[in-house]
């Protein structure tokens, strides 16, 4: 269980695991995280159906539901933001109980992928993930080097290495009595892109030295 403890400490990680959901090959669990998304900002019943999925699939996996949330707090502060502004109408002013509930499942649908997303990268390692993606591409094309595959899957993996880099700048921030909220994020932000940008580029060149042409 230490391992588990460790992982949880950081959103989007890998959790080593033998599970039916970590035997389940990538490309089926790509196809669920999309199809749940999508579903979770078309209606009421497709949030309740996508919930219990990612509900079923976290216990299955051994994971806490609530850890999905984990580093989601500005998401959660955006949803709040639109369920406020919908929920007001401005001419006149007044209450707007149809752009309250349709603010509230805006927010429900965008924390709820950011579940389905936190539990695909929980439970598939990013090679599996560029695997499928490379299986998919070449059923597609047939020939040539599967270059959108390997865009794709360098794209999500830098959403962990993002929330890494989030969690280590936020702690550090931490260490020194940096100040909580907004002022903290602002000061965040540009440190952790230029991070960002650094890992890219570090990235980038390791695939050119292994012959991989970027151009």
């Amino acid at each position: 269980m230490a391992h588990l403890k460790t992982a949880a400490m950081s959103p989007y990680t890998y959790r080593p695991g033998n599970t039916i959901l970590h035997r389940l090959p990538g490309s089926i669990k790509l196809l669920g995280l999309l199809l749940i998304s999508v579903a979770a900002f078309f209606s009421l019943p497709g949030i309740l159906v996508s919930a219990i999925i990612v509900l079923v699939g976290a216990y299955s996996a051994g994971i806490r539901p609530w850890e999905l949330l984990r580093g989601c707090r500005s998401l959660l502060l955006m949803a709040i933001f639109v369920i406020l502004f919908r929920s007001i109408r401005f001419t006149p002013l007044a209450l707007n109980l149809p752009g309250f509930g349709e603010g509230l499942l805006f927010g429900l649908g965008i924390l709820l992928a950011f579940s389905a997303g936190a539990l695909l990268f929980s439970v598939t390692t990013m090679t599996e993930l560029k695997d499928s993606l490379d299986v998919i591409e070449r059923k597609v094309k047939r020939t040539g080097p599967c270059r959108l595959s390997l865009g794709i899957s360098l794209m999500l993996g830098f959403l962990p290495r993002f929330f890494e880099v989030w969690e280590a700048a936020n702690l550090a921030c931490q260490a020194r009595a940096g100040k909580n909220g907004i002022p903290r994020i602002i000061l965040l932000i540009p440190l952790v892109t230029e991070r960002m940008i650094e890992m890219a580029a570090e990235t980038a060149d390791a695939l050119e030295s292994r012959g991989v042409s970027l151009s």
